[in-house]
């Protein structure tokens, strides 16, 4: 199929569900396709692994400070974590769940075998995650909704999953919160309550993106110097710009 076939084919996988108005808009790359919603990336979809130079390579990188396999994703959208994971020789087991699977079908279509084992689940992120048995060495809070324009937070993100997903993990497990503006609290307070089940946590801003990452656990991280030289470290590896772009600071917890 020629390029712009296949540009049309994916938009058209994409129109499925949506609205002319609120549908993600599909933007071609040089490395594959990227998925826009009112002005915000939701996915990058890689054709081969390699760097994103965006905000889904720090997800990657924080996935890599937990050696374990498992590993749940709560909005996978496209997928555009997993080209910059891969390339950082992670070969954990992934696990995705989305409302919405044309992205999902998006990053079947652009992606190759090197996208290694992953399970997806077309269903709502709470009750795919209520109903897991077995518990994950990292989780990846990854939600977003459009409205107005913009792409915020969504409520659940912020009020039931923290605690859900703190309970899902293993004891050793790793969170991973990709934060975006609430339009009902501050940063100061979303900041608060994503991380109040936890007892430690980092947080990661960046110069040119105003999402913040936490990466949050219950039992203690390693210093927050040696995580900004490993994440760096993961980044450098694929040549991700991104690790000129942020900043990593120990997150205080505070417990009543």
């Amino acid at each position: 199929m020629g390029r712009i076939r296949f540009i049309q084919a994916l938009n058209a996988l994409l129109m499925n569900g949506h609205t002319e108005s609120s549908k993600p808009e599909l933007q071609n790359t040089k490395q594959g396709a990227r998925l826009v919603q009112n002005g915000s990336v939701l996915s990058e979809v890689l054709s081969e692994p390699g760097p994103t130079q965006s905000v889904f390579d720090i997800l990657a990188a924080a996935i890599m400070l937990n050696n374990k396999n498992r590993v749940g994703i709560l909005g996978f959208a496209a997928g555009g974590l997993i080209g910059p994971l891969r390339s950082m020789n992670g070969h954990q087991h992934l696990f995705g769940v989305d409302r919405d699977e044309a992205g999902f079908k998006l990053f079947q279509r652009v992606s190759g075998d090197w996208r290694g084992k992953i399970n997806f689940v077309h269903s709502d992120a709470v009750e795919w995650l209520n109903a897991q048995k077995k518990p994950f060495d990292v989780l990846v809070e990854d939600l977003s909704v459009g409205r107005d324009g913009d792409v915020f937070k969504p409520t659940v993100s912020i009020e039931i999953l923290p605690e859900l997903i703190r309970s899902k993990l293993t004891p050793s497990g790793i969170a991973i919160f990709n934060l975006l503006p609430s339009d009902h609290c501050s940063w100061t307070n979303m900041i608060q309550k994503v991380s109040a089940p936890f007892r430690y946590g980092i947080v990661i801003k960046f110069e040119s993106f105003y999402n913040k990452i936490l990466i949050l656990s219950v039992k203690p991280l390693t210093s927050t110097p040696k995580i900004s030289r490993l994440l760096r470290k993961f980044l450098s590896g694929i040549e991700s710009s991104i690790s000129h772009d942020i900043q990593v600071r120990t997150l205080v917890i505070n417990k009543s």
